[in-house]
């Protein structure tokens, strides 16, 4: 019996471990939006699949479509985003990726939740610095939770373009104050208990 292979973007969100050698991945991906697939024997040391299944990289992935869970058959890297250079950076794109986990319900394409995933990791490029201190910190993780509020349709950040630059982050610790109260009032509308 052959079954349906599909090919996708993904972003790898978490990794969770089954049994002795087997892992499930959280990924976002293009095309099926956010998914869990199993990964046989990837904890391993002769798997191949283990080296790209880091948290926060970009790759493209083979699915098969099981009764309960994806399978996942292959995987490539895309790109390697250095987020681990800066604890500050990390930590805010920690909480606002599993913000956007804990909100999005089901499978289901994001295509303009994928693009800001992708946005927030090429922003890692620029500013995984030394430079990029709390402020910085607190500022993207303002930012990201706006745009992914707005994106799942629970609240408005049209004032703050799409793709993150130093002067929406700049703006998001200005204003801090009443940007956190929108968003609590936004997290609040979704009636989901954090």
């Amino acid at each position: 019996m052959s079954y349906a292979i599909y090919k996708t973007e993904a972003i790898v969100l978490r990794v969770i471990p089954q049994g002795e050698a087997n892992i499930d991945v959280v990924f976002f991906t293009r095309e099926f939006g956010k998914i869990t697939a199993r990964v046989q024997s990837a904890r391993k040391i002769e798997s191949k699949m283990r080296m790209h299944l880091t948290r926060y990289a970009h790759v493209v992935i083979d699915l098969v479509r099981g009764k309960v869970i994806w399978r996942l058959t292959g995987i490539s890297d895309v790109a390697s985003y250095a987020t681990y250079g800066n604890a500050f950076f990390l930590k805010s794109l920690h909480r606002v990726f599993r913000l956007a986990e804990f909100l999005i319900q089901g499978e289901e394409p994001h295509s303009e939740l994928f693009l800001l995933f992708m946005n927030l990791l090429n922003y890692s490029q620029e500013f995984v610095s030394s430079s990029f201190g709390k402020r910085e910190g607190e500022g993207l993780e303002i930012f990201g939770v706006l745009k992914i509020l707005e994106k799942l349709g629970y609240g408005s950040a049209d004032f703050l373009s799409d793709v993150p630059d130093k002067d929406s982050i700049v703006y998001c610790i200005e204003h801090r104050k009443e940007l956190v109260k929108s968003i609590n009032e936004s997290i609040s509308a979704t009636q989901i208990v954090l």
